[in-house]
C-alpha cells in the first residue's frame, strides 16, 4: 500500500465511525425524549405530586441478588411521594415504592466501577439491595430520597 492509500483508509475509516456515532447518538436524544414525554404523561394521568424528574438519567446497575435489573442503561428518572421510577431506553425498567427506601449516599466508586470521577447516587432498600444512578442535580436527589427514607 502506498502512504496515499493508507491516509485515504484511515480517513475512511473515521469518517465511518463517524457517521455511525452520529446515527447512535441522534437515535439516544430521540429516545430520551419520547421517553421522557411517556413518563410525564404516565405521571400525569395518575395524579402523583412529582418531586423530581423526570429527567434523563443513567441507570448503574443494582446489587447481586436483589432482584433488581443489574444492567446499565440511558433512561429517564422520576421521583414521586410513592414511588422512585427508572425507565430504561433498552431493557427493563424498574420502581421502587419509596416505603422500600431504608436510605441514600453517594459514592465515585458503585459495583466496582468508577466513572469519570462522576457520584452515584446510591439507593438502598429495605432489603439491603443497592440500586445507582446517575443524575444531573446529585444534591437534589439525594435531598429529596433522604427526606422520604426518613
Amino acid at each position: 500500500m502506498t502512504p496515499l492509500q493508507i491516509v485515504l483508509l484511515v480517513l475512511g475509516i473515521l469518517g465511518f465511525n463517524a457517521v455511525l456515532w452520529l446515527i447512535v447518538l441522534r437515535w439516544l436524544k430521540q429516545a430520551t425524549a419520547r421517553q421522557l414525554a411517556a413518563l410525564h404523561k404516565e405521571l400525569t394521568s395518575t395524579g402523583e405530586r412529582v418531586l423530581l424528574g423526570p429527567e434523563p438519567a443513567i441507570y448503574r446497575g443494582a446489587s447481586a441478588g436483589s432482584g433488581y435489573p443489574r444492567t446499565k442503561g440511558n433512561g429517564v428518572v422520576a421521583l414521586t411521594e410513592r414511588r422512585l421510577i427508572v425507565h430504561k431506553l433498552v431493557g427493563v425498567s424498574l420502581e421502587l415504592p419509596t416505603a422500600d427506601l431504608r436510605g441514600v449516599r453517594t459514592d465515585k466508586w458503585f459495583q466496582g466501577a468508577w466513572t469519570g470521577g462522576r457520584l452515584h447516587v446510591i439507593v438502598k432498600t429495605k432489603t439491603d439491595a443497592e440500586l445507582g444512578l446517575f443524575v444531573k442535580d446529585t444534591d437534589a436527589w439525594v435531598s429529596a430520597l433522604q427526606k422520604l427514607a426518613g
